[in-house]
């Protein structure tokens, strides 16, 4: 999945290329796919409002547009341009260029809402000004293509044109570059926007290709993580996804923290091997966190998804004589455990190769060193990677006492502790949660947080030692930053409509219920 800075130096290479490729009789069409190309260049900067440099920018590359429709009205009409000439450059930055603008506005909603915290990546001027600079390199090399079209031109119109088309593009690059010293690098590792839904990872999959698919694991996650903070999802997460969700990531932390000590057994450098073992044993510590907020479900269940559940009795003979057997819904798995789950199995192939299931019998053989450093390009790059896992865990944590109110109506307990007095009608098993109950559970989300931000700080620092950089690790701060401002307005949300709570005999047949992930 190519970020926003590799989508750029796509459009720069192809232009070079396109820049090297004679130009004679297909002119007339190589400027009218120069002139496509310019079009789509300006219309990618629509998404900055800023006065300038942006501005400069847009208008020089006008003026050029201007003089090179010119040109093309001068020349003969335009023929085919053979495969492997400049056109397919030309065509190929402009494809990459459409790219960067549909990579943008995949993190926005048809209404313009954002739907990941990385929308809001642009609204730093740095930011907008990386865009721009990376425009200004582009009509740079566009300048060269106009200089090769205009080589043994004899007409003196058509020169004269393609002379003013180059003194625009380069007014344009030395606008656009002049007015972006500031420009933030770190945006370049912005990528697409993926929706949430779940590539199941199977026994055939190529190991060398586990880590993008982590990674994309972790992006569905963190826009899951959005959506639940604003409420835009139609499938919110019930207890038995929030239960199921943090069991599965649990494991995958436990996992990653064996990954790198696996690693750090073979390295013949001591300091990144003791850097790796400190951040497994911060992963093992992330992994305790989820788990207990895992156990916090224990004798709470969500009556609209009553996956996860304590045991029941079977129902005596009176009450199925008397028709007041519950079967409680079926109901289908939000994607996010799913994700989850799949993003845990990912880890472990790293670990055990690619047939590798939390349900296998036996203990299984790790993998050779070697082979799983060149799965995921060195030391460095794979604590680069497994930073991705509780950067995401972290969103996921914020949004979960969000999840957690929003099924507050549909949760009842079977615990004694928080039983009503002896003045309450009826027989009843199942009472309301009670409000003590929600805030260990909600506490229990807000421990994972740090433990999270602990976690994600040695891997970075794992990373560090191990030469690799991690630009991702700065627009996840801006996101992470974002989601904490913004958290208050999770408050004013309306639980959904739910089974009502203490159910006089409530009994269900075993056989009804769904099952769920177990660890």
């Amino acid at each position: 999945m190519a970020t926003l800075g590799e989508l750029f130096d796509t459009a720069g290479a192809n232009l070079r290329a396109a820049a090297e490729q004679p130009v004679t009789s297909d002119r007339a069409a190589v400027s009218r796919l120069l002139d496509q190309f310019l079009a789509d260049l300006a219309a990618g900067l629509s998404v900055i409002d800023d006065a300038s440099p942006a501005s400069d920018l847009g208008f020089h590359v006008a003026q050029a547009r201007d003089a090179l429709q010119t040109a093309q009205r001068l020349l003969p009409s335009p023929a085919a341009i053979a495969s492997g000439s400049a056109g397919d450059g030309i065509a190929g930055a402009t494809a990459a260029v459409n790219a960067v603008r549909d990579l943008i506005e995949s993190h926005h909603g048809p209404d313009r809402a954002p739907l990941t915290a990385y929308a809001y990546a642009f609204s730093t001027r740095p930011a907008r000004e990386y865009l721009v600079r990376r425009s200004a390199e582009l009509a740079w090399e566009a300048n060269r293509i106009v200089i090769v079209l205009g080589r043994g031109v004899e007409d003196p119109g058509v020169e004269a044109a393609f002379a003013n088309v180059r003194s625009s593009l380069a007014k344009a690059a030395v606008f656009g570059r002049e007015g972006t010293r500031n420009a933030d690098w770190g945006i370049a590792a912005f990528s697409l926007a993926l929706p949430v839904e779940p590539v199941q990872a199977h026994g055939s999959d190529d190991t060398r290709d586990v880590p993008e698919r982590l990674a994309e694991d972790c992006d569905r996650l963190s826009r899951v993580a959005f959506e639940t903070l604003h409420d835009r999802s139609g499938h919110r997460l019930s207890g038995s996804d929030l239960q199921q969700l943090s069991r599965w990531t649990a494991m995958g932390r436990l996992l990653s923290g064996r990954l790198l000590l696996r690693v750090a057994e073979q390295l013949p450098d001591a300091t990144i091997a003791a850097v790796q073992r400190e951040a497994a044993g911060a992963l093992r510590s992330s992994a305790q966190a989820w788990q207990q907020s895992a156990a916090a479900w224990h004798r709470i269940v969500d009556l609209a998804d009553p996956r996860a559940h304590p045991k029941l009795p079977p129902p005596s003979y009176d009450i199925v004589r008397r028709g007041q057997v519950v079967r409680l819904p079926q109901v289908v798995p939000h994607p996010a455990t799913v994700i989850a789950h799949t993003s845990a199995v990912r880890v472990g192939q790293l670990l055990f190769g690619a047939q590798w299931r939390p349900d296998g019998a036996g203990r299984p053989e790790a993998r050779p060193v070697r082979e799983i450093l060149d799965d995921v390009q060195g030391v460095g790059a794979l604590a680069a990677l497994l930073y991705r896992l509780p950067a995401t865990g972290w969103q996921l944590a914020a949004a979960a006492p969000l999840a957690v109110k929003q099924a507050q109506s549909g949760l009842v307990t079977d615990s004694v502790e928080h039983r009503p007095g002896p003045d309450n009608p009826g027989q009843r098993r199942f009472y309301p949660v009670h409000h003590r109950q929600l805030d260990s559970l909600t506490g229990t989300y807000r421990a994972v947080m740090p433990a999270e931000q602990i976690a994600a700080a040695a891997l970075l620092e794992t990373a560090r030692q191990g030469g690799a950089s991690v630009p991702r690790a700065l627009l996840d701060a801006a996101a992470h930053r974002n989601i904490a401002a913004q958290q208050p307005w999770g408050h004013a949300q309306t639980p959904r409509p739910a089974v009502r709570a203490g159910i006089p005999g409530l009994r269900t047949q075993p056989s009804a219920l769904g099952g769920g992930f177990r660890l």
